[in-house]
């Protein structure tokens, strides 16, 4: 076998993580509807590129209005759940076309970047795995960190409106999200 003395190889022995035994995470309530368990099952100390999560949403709980800047997959694990991906910027525009995709059981689905979207539980409880790049790379070709952009941080930001109309968008928001919802039970 030949070696090069010149090649080092760097290794780092990372800790293992469990799906349903790992530890469970405090969550940001302002980025859910309902009630939400989340499980980190990938993070910095066990994985360099990838965040991993396996997300127990209780009865009907859903995610707010988000997009990542990386490709997102979930794996659903239990129950039966809606992911709904918008065409254009929904908070922008709360007419904006929507495909309703209903996840079951082993359903695997791939969510673009930069795709405004929601997901979690139809009437039931509901689980899956939400898997992601940390990072992205930028025009220049630097690595970057890959942002996470949600529906309240987004409003909250928009500094054409004050803080009454910030509220009555976002409860057009949610009334948007419960008909769609509504539409699939």
């Amino acid at each position: 076998m030949l070696r090069n003395k010149y090649l080092k190889i760097n290794v780092r022995v990372l800790a293992k993580g469990n799906i349903f035994s790992s530890q469970k995470k405090d969550i940001n309530k302002d980025y859910f509807r309902g009630e939400v368990v989340m499980i980190e099952v990938l993070n910095q100390t066990n994985s360099l590129e990838h965040e991993m999560y396996h997300v127990f949403f209780k009865k009907g709980a859903l995610t707010t209005l988000h997009y990542h800047e990386t490709e997102q997959i979930l794996i659903t694990t239990n129950g039966k759940g809606i992911l709904c991906l918008f065409k254009e910027n929904i908070i922008e525009n709360l007419e904006a076309s929507a495909e309703t995709i209903i996840l079951e059981d082993g359903d695997v689905v791939s969510i673009p970047p930069f795709i405004w979207h929601f997901h979690g539980a139809l009437k039931n409880d509901f689980a899956h795995i939400a898997f992601r790049n940390r990072y992205r790379t930028d025009i220049s070709g630097n690595k970057i960190q890959a942002k996470n952009v949600w529906e309240k941080d987004f409003v909250d930001h928009l500094q054409q409106l004050n803080k009454a109309e910030m509220y009555e968008l976002t409860l057009k928001i949610d009334q948007r999200v419960k008909e769609i919802v509504q539409t699939k039970l």
